[in-house]
């Protein structure tokens, strides 16, 4: 049975025993009403979630350039992610501090409810910008808004002190669905949490940052030492326990539909262009082959004569354009981008698209129905660590080794060998200050050629990491680097963001439209502190100012050599891979 309440215009969801025996909490500190708290944290555990994942399908992963959920590009948002969080997250947090926050019982509980609350708030604050923070759930009709910085050293601060309240001899709230009680767990997952927060506000808070990043630094054993430190939410098989993006992908598609590569998710041709230019196994453990065999013509010579082979063979991955539009300034005419492959079908597709049902856990498979979301990896954790290295905030290792500690995390995470990790990291572009090739996008007017700077090498690496459940935070860290030369949207789905022709990637989202007219004061004083733009290229505080690139000036041209000399250079190579297709057009 459920209880509605409604308080301040919020409508809060919890058992109905949350209010049960309401003035009895305080007669026996010792004993834990687990029936009461627990639950409804819970449901807070599932309701983050779920949104997290839905925004990862509906925006996040377009945003991240490495899965293209088929989606409408560029949108910046609905009512969902703001009702969502405040009202079944943070209005269910706000009622269990006023239920348990003065009983000593419950100590460790809410300090992990406070935890979980600064994580919401991050996220909203990384989304909007100013947002309800001081006055969220008051009883007046007007709820002004907080700036950027007051809520972000608000956070960092009760993050400190969430983490230092645990008691590891306390309660230990075994029900969580999180971390099952692990309390020194928890403690690592808030000082994540303050790390990746202090990191992002460098440029608006540089002191508050420094004295958060050093002093999470100095005692990294409260800091995630492996893959067993991860803060996981674990989905099931059963009906209404499955991931939204199962339900989303899977389950709601007729199987006739889900079968369709056309309906997503698929590999991105920008994060593609990387994996070819350095070889990167995480290719085939991020992505299954395109269904149907993609047919390319290339040219090669010969070990057996002095020929030149013009011939068409198959590949088995290929990335999708942001869009097959192209611009006219770009003179390309009419000739639809490698027409002669078909875009309509043949494109990598996320494992388990294809897999109906997909019923079985596993690490690789994103789509399974009970496959656990990952709120922070390990490996995340040690690209954050290289940078603060190479910031000079600390830590007991050199810049270098977390940076490889988080490549050999990531590859493991995904089933690959160590083997290969070395392998990968070996080559010029992705070892320690060397410089590497890479291959110039499709359209000629980006290239993925890695600098020998270091850092540019840890964001790169934290953005690949990202794939899965990481989209959120690869759009903060590319908003706060501006690390990546993304590729425009040349169709996009909300042309005003920048031009009608073609948009970048949004600095954040509206106000939602139901705010403006429930709490328009409010809404108006948040867009005040914005510095008066409600829009979408309103770069936030943490943001790194850019100026946005005129891509209709830009050079483009079709360039298909990311996709060449797939099996080598030379014809023999190709007629020893087993089972290949392939056809001798002509030689000279």
């Amino acid at each position: 049975m459920k209880k509605i309440i409604y308080m301040a215009g919020v409508l809060l969801i919890c058992l109905s025993s949350c209010t049960k025996n309401f003035d009895k909490l305080n007669t026996n500190p010792n004993t834990f009403l687990s029936p009461d708290f627990d639950p409804v944290m819970s449901y807070v555990f599932k309701q983050t979630t779920d949104q997290m994942e839905n925004d990862n399908w509906g925006y996040f992963w377009e945003y991240g350039h490495i899965i293209d959920p088929y989606a409408e590009r560029y949108l910046t948002g609905d009512n969902s992610r703001w009702n969502t969080y405040y009202i079944n997250v943070l209005g269910n947090l706000r009622q269990l501090k006023k239920l348990y926050g003065t009983n000593p019982g419950f100590t460790n509980r809410m300090a992990i409810a406070q935890i979980w609350e600064c994580y919401i708030y991050y996220q909203l604050v990384a989304t909007y910008g100013p947002v309800p923070y001081s006055q969220a759930g008051a009883t007046t009709p007007v709820i002004l808004y907080d700036d950027e910085n007051t809520i972000y050293t608000a956070l960092l601060t009760k993050l400190k002190a969430a983490s230092t309240a645990i008691v590891l001899t306390g309660d230990d709230m075994t029900t969580d669905l999180i971390f099952g009680g692990n309390l020194t767990k928890w403690q690592k997952f808030a000082n994540t949490l303050r790390l990746k927060i202090a990191l992002n506000v460098q440029k608006n808070l540089p002191s508050l940052a420094a004295s958060n990043i050093q002093d999470v630094m100095s005692n990294e054993a409260l800091l995630p030492q492996s893959d067993a430190d991860d803060a996981i939410f674990t989905y099931g098989t059963a009906s209404g326990s499955q991931s939204a993006y199962f339900n989303h992908y899977v389950l709601n598609e007729s199987a006739a539909n889900a079968v369709k590569q056309s309906s997503g998710p698929i590999m991105s041709d920008y994060v593609f262009t990387y994996f070819r230019s350095y070889n990167d196994p995480r290719l085939g453990a991020y992505f299954n082959p395109a269904q149907v065999p993609i047919a390319i013509k290339d040219t090669l010579t010969s070990t057996a004569d002095a020929f030149h082979y013009i011939v068409t063979y198959t590949i088995p991955h290929l990335g999708t354009p942001k869009s097959l539009s192209v611009l006219a300034q770009w003179n390309l005419g009419t000739q639809i981008f490698q027409g002669s492959l078909n875009y309509i079908t043949n494109f990598s597709t996320l494992p388990g698209l294809t897999q109906l049902p997909v019923t079985t856990n596993s690490g690789i498979n994103v789509l399974a129905a009970n496959r656990p979301f990952y709120h922070s990896t390990y490996a995340d954790v040690c690209f954050m660590k290289a940078e603060a290295n190479m910031l000079g905030f600390g830590g007991a290792q050199s810049a270098q080794a977390y940076y490889t500690a988080g490549i050999n995390a990531n590859f493991a995470f995904w089933g690959l060998t160590a083997a290969q990790a070395t392998a990968y990291e070996a080559q010029n572009g992705i070892a320690w200050s060397t410089a590497g090739h890479g291959f110039n996008y499709p359209l000629g007017f980006i290239n993925t050629s890695i600098p020998a700077d270091n850092m540019t090498k840890i964001w790169i690496q934290q953005w690949m990491n990202s794939y899965g459940d990481g989209a959120f935070d690869a759009w903060c860290l590319q908003r706060r680097t501006q690390n990546l030369i993304l590729p425009p949207h040349t169709n996009p789905g909300a042309p005003n963001l920048l031009q009608s022709t073609y948009a970048d990637l949004p600095d954040r989202w509206n106000y939602p439209v139901a705010e403006t007219s429930v709490n328009p004061v409010g809404a108006a004083d948040g867009t005040k502190k914005l510095g008066g733009s409600d829009y979408p290229t309103t770069v936030l505080q943490f943001s790194k100012t850019y100026t946005h690139t005129n891509w209709a000036t830009v050079v483009a041209f079709y360039d298909d050599s990311y996709i060449q000399k797939w099996y080598g250079t030379t014809i023999q190579q190709v007629q020893a891979v087993p089972n290949i297709k392939y056809t001798v057009l002509s030689q000279y």
